[in-house]
């Protein structure tokens, strides 16, 4: 004789599932959603230092291994267009340069640049 009861399964009925403890809100955050504009700097000017990579007179470009330009970018090493051709006489690979870099949304460009004393 058994102590334990049988129960007849029904044919057909699903089976409970075990407890699963409820899942959070995956959606749901302390943080306010971003802005459309989040990471993206303002209109204006920014000083910056660096040094020339390369130089395309043809392009009127300069690539330079830059320091941080806060409230721009981080530092990194980037080509930019100058505003005048002319702004890259002088100019050669190695050199510490002092720079403006003027952005407009969603261009930069070098406004001034000189070689750093």
């Amino acid at each position: 004789m058994s102590l334990f009861g049988c129960q007849k399964a029904e044919v057909g009925q699903p089976t409970p599932p075990p407890h699963v403890p409820p899942v959070k809100n995956l959606d749901a955050s302390p943080m306010p959603p971003a802005s459309p504009n989040a990471g993206i700097p303002k209109d204006g000017k920014y000083d910056a230092k660096g040094v020339v990579t390369k130089i395309n007179l043809k392009l009127g470009s300069i690539e330079i291994d830059h320091e941080d330009i806060p409230g721009m970018m981080p530092p990194m090493r980037m080509e930019f267009y100058v505003q005048d051709k002319r702004m890259l006489d002088g100019l050669a690979v190695g050199d510490k340069v002092d720079f403006v870099l003027e952005y407009k949304h969603p261009t930069e460009t070098i406004a001034t640049i000189k070689k750093a004393k």
